[in-house]
């Protein structure tokens, strides 16, 4: 037989072609030599194409047996080893540290295979806390303060750890600083980390020290990064990003930077990146695309992963810089490819790279035999760096962790669900999934998990999840509005996981089998799901400023910004935002009354430079249940409990009760009842009848308290009485007060967003015991360094807010509560000493005192994390 090959040259290479023909030619000799054996049974690759695979997974480094631990006490002691809020600390002072916390936990029982959880925010704190762990021998369990307090519930009881650790304890300074040199197999467990789970519950991937040392290596090697320069701490500790930045700066003796706390997306990174000085960041590519292009000499490499990154976006950012794209799913370490540094003109998007030091890449068919170079196949992974499994999970770990068949006998490979091709140059290209895993803005999605959460919404009765052009889509029958499933979701799932579009059908498509037929589900509007498109040049900048605020890639001119998970600290940065783009600043009230970009575009001409300060103002005016009054906490503002907002139904308004003298000066209340007196006659001017519902928090819970007995002698109902971490002050044993000089560093920590441990005493237990400065230019400066929402505010306005403070905690010291016969609803701070209990209140409280912990700080009892446990209560006690 003869035959001719004709192509074209536009589309191929004579190489390319000829290879063709040999595999095919090659093929037909096997056939016909043995024309029993089924066709799928024969080897297609070349000689060549073998010796190339070969080479592109000829990886083998020696590199030396380590745990992060020991890479971290390699380094030069007095080299800089975290920065945290401008502290620096060396990295003799993070080991020793680390030592005495590593010799606490040994003798509290942690040692190899067990696994200690940190529930902690990004802090230096942390680190030294998982370094410990590490060195006790033990396997460290992040865990993010900020998701939802049902899935950390659920990590905690499915991971079973021997200790949980919200803090570094104070004991653990009085043990030794030298290494306690707990022996460590590379085989024990280094972590665990949660990710989405296919059954539709998330699993733990309990990765070894044994591919530590690996990946440090190629990091070192490829990020050209060394002693001296500044690694951002990007990712949410929750996040395998984290495993990633810490094996870039410490084995390289490198200072790792832990951001402030600011929303990590838009210019806002941009600040980090410049003020911090950071050399080397790993940034997700979708977050990426929200950063402002701008000169930052000192970023000297910056890496992008989580999805497909845009031509475009490489070329803005590659200029002068070295430029990389990894690729890599927590199973393998995190990392287990890297491409060469990408030129600032790249045809295609760029590719997930060649495979780190001893990794191999496979790309297999379905009976795991390579595929030649150029044909899709779907990728395993092998090699040191493979995860051991799932944690408790046997059978998932046998489906997709298999037996390596060309590796040594007894090692396996990860199979990862991405279909992959290899280039001409060695490295890989992405192409598809393989089965219902999605990424989303660069996180890892399991679409059964979000569809299992769908269903136990009562209203639910199927529900199908999709992702299409970087957004969830959620099909529910019957139909049920998408807010209230938002806001559902968002309790129960952190928020890249929530559907941005909800398309309500009554019935899903089938196929001719009666099985799910996804091809026929309808083509969602996306404009219209996740808001309308912008109609004007304003809408257009607003969609922009929400999406870059929140951190999210798009913003419809409908979406509620609240709904979206903003609250008060974003809201006023938002302001901030949009004064600087429009040259007019909406104010915080239009906000709360006009959450949407399309509400607020309408009303930028609105003069109301005052109106956020009114003694009630409206967080949600709208709504037919009866409405939630919320009373200001010392300091007159009631701003903070606009986190209320996504907990409480759309159909509940909510006000804030703010301190009469901020908006027009004029005398300060000489007393509780007084100021009970005065706000039940504007709360009866909103609603001139009960039943009535009050909250307040702190010196709020006083009032609220005093609102109650005044409203109860004017004949009126209240049917809930709620407190936040409230007490009678006038039982305490000691009462001082703070003075005028410290009211304002008081300020700083109440209101400047303090870390959870940062250590605070307050009005109502102290005086502060810091060294903050109390200028108000210095105290301007550093709220808006730390996205504060009271930098807005007017020199006059701040000092009306101290002089409402310093006035407020004096009559909270002199006030006797009156007695209020009805029920109390009691939130109840763990994590500071505990003086507001039922008992304090019992004489004051003729009904039932309801008593729930919430796990937080006084401070921080309307921060997110705090109303996640807070809202869900609150809410069933109103209904």
């Amino acid at each position: 037989m003869r035959g001719v090959v004709e192509y074209s040259t536009d589309l191929f290479d004579r190489g390319s072609v000829e290879t063709l023909v040999t595999r095919w030619t090659d093929l037909l000799r096997a056939l016909t030599a043995a024309p029993d054996r089924p066709v799928g049974g024969f080897d297609v690759l070349t000689d060549d194409e073998r010796k190339r695979l070969h080479a592109y997974n000829d990886t083998a480094t020696p590199v030396p047996t380590a745990t992060l631990a020991t890479l971290f006490e390699q380094q030069a002691p007095d080299a800089v080893a975290l920065v945290d809020a401008g502290v620096e600390l060396t990295y003799r002072e993070v080991d020793e540290r680390a030592n005495r916390l590593a010799r606490l936990l040994v003798e509290r029982g942690i040692g190899p295979e067990r696994i200690v959880a940190l529930r902690m925010h990004r802090s230096a704190e942390l680190v030294i806390a998982l370094l410990a762990v590490t060195k006790a021998g033990g396997a460290y369990l992040p865990v993010d303060p900020e998701y939802p307090a049902e899935r950390i519930a659920f990590m905690l009881d499915d991971a079973r750890p021997a200790l949980v650790l919200t803090e570094i304890p104070e004991a653990a300074a009085a043990y030794p600083a030298d290494n306690p040199a707990v022996p460590v197999r590379p085989d024990n467990a280094a972590y665990v980390i949660y990710t989405s789970g296919s059954t539709g519950k998330p699993k733990a991937v309990v990765n070894t020290h044994a591919g530590v040392a690996s990946l440090a290596r190629s990091q070192t090697g490829r990020y050209a990064i060394g002693p001296g320069d500044r690694v951002l701490q990007f990712s949410s500790p929750s996040f395998d990003l984290s495993v990633i930045e810490q094996l870039m700066a410490f084995p390289a003796g490198a200072a790792l930077v832990i951001p402030p706390p600011v929303p990590l997306a838009g210019s806002a990174l941009a600040e980090v990146l410049a003020e911090q000085r950071i050399t080397h960041a790993f940034i997700p590519t979708a977050t990426l695309t929200t950063v402002p292009v701008e000169p930052l000499p000192a970023l000297r490499t910056l890496v992008l992963g989580g999805e497909i990154c845009p031509p475009a976006l490489v070329a803005a950012w590659a200029g002068g810089r070295r430029v990389v794209n990894a690729y890599g799913p927590t199973e393998a370490t995190a990392c287990a490819g890297m491409s060469d540094p990408l030129a600032e003109t790249i045809p295609l998007p760029p590719p997930l790279g060649s495979p780190v030091a001893n990794t191999r890449l496979h790309v297999l068919d379905a009976g795991l035999r390579p595929v030649p170079p150029g044909v899709v196949g779907e990728l395993y992974i092998a090699g040191l760096g493979v995860a051991r499994g799932y944690l408790r999970r046997p059978a998932l770990t046998a489906e997709r962790f298999v037996a390596d068949v060309s590796g040594p006998p007894g090692s396996r490979m990860y199979r990862t669900g991405d279909l992959v091709r290899w280039r001409p140059d060695g490295e890989l290209e992405f192409v598809g999934r393989a089965d219902h895993q999605v990424k989303v803005r660069g996180f890892r999605v399991e679409l059964g998990e979000v569809e299992t959460a769908l269903r136990e919404h009562p209203d639910v009765a199927q529900a199908v999840v999709t992702a299409r052009e970087d957004r969830l889509v959620a099909y529910v029958v019957p139909p049920v509005d998408g807010p209230v499933l938002r806001r559902f979701l968002r309790d129960r799932l952190p928020g890249f996981m929530v559907p941005s579009v909800f398309v309500p059908l009554d019935d899903l498509p089938l196929s001719v089998n009666g099985k799910l037929d996804r091809a026929a589900l309808p083509a969602p509007d996306l404009a219209a799901g996740g808001g309308r498109a912008p109609r004007t040049p304003q809408e257009e900048l607003l969609c922009g400023l929400f999406a870059e605020v929140l951190g999210v890639p798009e913003v419809g001119i409908d979406d509620d910004f609240f709904a979206l998970g903003g609250h008060s600290l974003l809201a006023t940065r938002l302001i901030a935002r949009i004064g600087a783009t429009l040259g007019v600043e909406p104010g915080l009230r239009t906000l709360f009354e006009r959450p949407t970009p399309a509400e607020l575009a309408s009303h930028l001409d609105v003069d109301e430079p005052a109106a956020a300060v009114d003694v009630i103002l409206p967080l949600r005016a709208r709504g037919t249940r009866e409405p939630l009054f919320c009373v200001h906490p010392a300091g007159g503002l009631g701003w903070a409990y606009s986190g209320l907002l996504r907990h409480l139904g759309p159909d509940r308004p909510i006000y804030a009760v703010q301190a009469r003298n901020l908006a027009g000066g004029g005398p300060l209340p000489t007393s509780v009842r007084q100021m009970a007196a005065e706000y039940a006659d504007e709360i009866r001017a909103v609603r001139p009848t009960g039943p009535y519902h009050l909250l307040g928090w702190s010196f709020g819970g006083l009032v609220a308290h005093a609102v109650a007995t005044e409203l109860h002698r004017r004949g009126e109902r209240v049917a809930t009485l709620t407190m936040l971490d409230s007490t009678p002050v006038c039982d305490l044993p000691e009462k001082p007060v703070p003075s005028e000089r410290s009211i304002l560093a008081l300020l700083l920590l109440l209101f400047g967003t303090p870390r959870e441990d940062e250590p605070v005493r307050f009005a109502l237990d102290g005086t502060p015991d810091t060294d903050d400065p109390v200028t108000f230019e210095q105290f301007v400066a550093i709220l808006r360094g730390r996205g504060s929402a009271l930098a807005s505010l007017s020199e006059r306005h701040v000092t009306a807010i101290a002089d409402t403070m310093l006035n407020n905690t004096r009559l909270a010291a002199e006030h006797v509560p009156d007695f209020f016969p009805g029920d109390l609803l009691l939130f109840t701070s763990t994590l500071d000493p505990r003086v507001a209990t039922p008992e304090a209140w019992r004489r004051y409280v003729g009904g039932t005192i309801e008593d729930h912990d919430v796990v937080s700080r006084h401070h921080r009892m309307t921060q997110p994390e705090s109303l996640a446990q807070i809202g869900p209560v609150l809410a069933a006690k109103l209904r």
